[in-house]
């Protein structure tokens, strides 16, 4: 069963992502639904759901920050909007988490969240986050967002 993140993450994609060869109109596109998509959440609860969570804060560096944290089911979200470098995003992303649960653990499971054009990009390293999740005991899921107009 899916959650109501992700069902919002999908919807939102659906609604504001198309696909384009301009970097500047797709950047801010990227920007935009990342931001409606959080919106959508903290609206529902902003004190379960906290956009632009900042890893860490005890450490006094707020340069690294996860896109989205449940604080109820302790489950950080990272969204990857475009297919470009995925595998990049991906190991900055299981970086942050890391960092946030050091020196507390506040952070039980990472989903990385992707087009699912990006599946093929990732590669071996989406088999490789079982062993992954295990060494660093944090569950970590690679969840594809079917884009509408790609995928059907």
């Amino acid at each position: 069963m899916r959650s109501e993140v992700l069902d919002k993450l999908v919807e939102t994609h659906n609604e504001l992502w198309g696909s384009g060869t301009d970097v500047s109109s797709q950047t801010s596109r990227s920007y935009n639904l990342t931001k409606v998509w959080q919106r959508k959440l903290t609206s529902l609860d902003s004190k379960r759901f906290i956009a632009e969570y900042i890893a860490n804060n005890e450490a006094g560096n707020q340069s690294h920050k996860i896109d989205l944290v449940d604080t109820v089911d302790r489950v950080a979200y990272e969204l990857k909007v475009s297919a470009n470098n995925p595998h990049f995003e991906f190991y900055k992303d299981v970086f942050k988490v890391i960092y946030a649960n050091t020196p507390n653990k506040v952070i039980d499971k990472l989903v990385f969240c992707c087009p699912s054009n990006a599946e093929r990009k990732l590669g071996a390293l989406a088999l490789f986050v079982t062993t992954l999740s295990m060494q660093l005991n944090l569950e970590i899921e690679i969840f594809y967002i079917e884009d509408k107009n790609i995928d059907k």
